[in-house]
């Protein structure tokens, strides 16, 4: 193999990674559900969504009395944890796998199958508003809609999958799609990922902070450890490292939340910059998510010092 060999190889496989249609199952795992349950996970989103900024504003602006860690566990699970665990149980109740046939087409439930005769599906319409997520409905040929909705990363990958013809429609759902598409191709998370972004890099701060406290508590990073024991010292420990944790969270989730919504509304007006938009846009929230964990770092230590 030449070099010129390994060059188109290699650019074959970042055009591959770049292309939601390249990473699709045929037998594509995805969420059905009537219009009832797309309302319900978008306001389970939204309830989310709320519980971030709503939190952190308390965080950052109550003084008198401050949010303490039993307090800010609380306001963490009202405003983030339900919502999440009900979106995860209806999510887990709508999962399905599509099926291209010759004839048809088959969405297949966990305990029983649709199948859809090619001939009845005119088109298939992409949601305009991507809530809870990317999406489509398919048109029958009378107008009407089917009463199942069909959530997936990319509309149009999955149309192109399935044989489909894609209703683009007006430019919002242009936009859409364009901005779907650029999501799909971004390369997803793995638990590992999340696991270093809070929980390594959590050590950081939680241990500063922490030996912090025990110098002014008990004179020296051991100080509490002598006085009142092991137990206390690592309960101590896990208050400090846990909150800084839920800081992290929080952080994260004000900086995506904003980022998916500018970058919606940046694909409304520049659909074909919607994937280089959406790198920079991931690289510049990795920038300030860790810099601004720094910064905020330093001005606690000089306003104490």
């Amino acid at each position: 193999m030449n070099f010129r060999d390994v060059t188109e190889a290699h650019s074959r496989t970042v055009q591959a990674g770049l292309d939601p249609l390249a990473r699709l199952d045929p037998a594509q795992r995805v969420f059905v559900y009537p219009a009832w349950g797309r309302l319900a996970l978008s306001l389970l989103l939204f309830w989310r969504w709320i519980g971030v900024w709503w939190v952190s504003l308390l965080v950052l602006l109550a003084s008198d009395p401050p949010v303490t860690p039993p307090l800010l566990l609380r306001l963490v699970a009202i405003g983030i944890v339900v919502p999440f665990i009900l979106e995860m149980v209806l999510r887990r109740a709508y999962r399905a796998r599509t099926f291209s046939e010759p004839e048809t087409l088959r969405i297949a439930f966990r305990s029983e199958e649709l199948e859809i005769p090619r001939a009845h599906i005119a088109a298939v319409r992409p949601w305009r508003v991507p809530l809870p997520g990317p999406g489509l409905a398919l048109l029958l040929p009378g107008g009407k809609l089917l009463r199942e909705r069909i959530e997936v990363p990319s509309p149009r990958s999955w149309a192109k999958l399935h044989g489909l013809p894609l209703e683009e429609g007006s430019r919002a759902t242009a936009a859409t799609l364009a901005f779907a598409d650029a999501r799909a191709a971004s390369q997803p998370w793995r638990w590992y990922h999340y696991a270093a972004k809070f929980f390594v890099f959590g050590l950081i701060p939680g241990a500063l902070l922490f030996q912090v406290h025990q110098r002014i508590a008990y004179g020296s990073v051991l100080g509490e450890y002598y006085l009142r024991g092991l137990l206390a010292y690592l309960r101590t420990w896990a208050v400090y490292y846990g909150t800084v944790v839920i800081y992290l969270l929080l952080f994260a989730g004000l900086l995506r939340s904003a980022l998916e919504v500018l970058l919606w509304f940046a694909a409304q007006t520049h659909p074909q910059r919607a994937i280089p938009g959406r790198r920079a846009g991931e690289r510049l929230v990795h920038f300030v998510y860790y810099l601004g964990v720094l910064l905020l770092l330093a001005l606690r230590f000089s306003g104490c010092g």
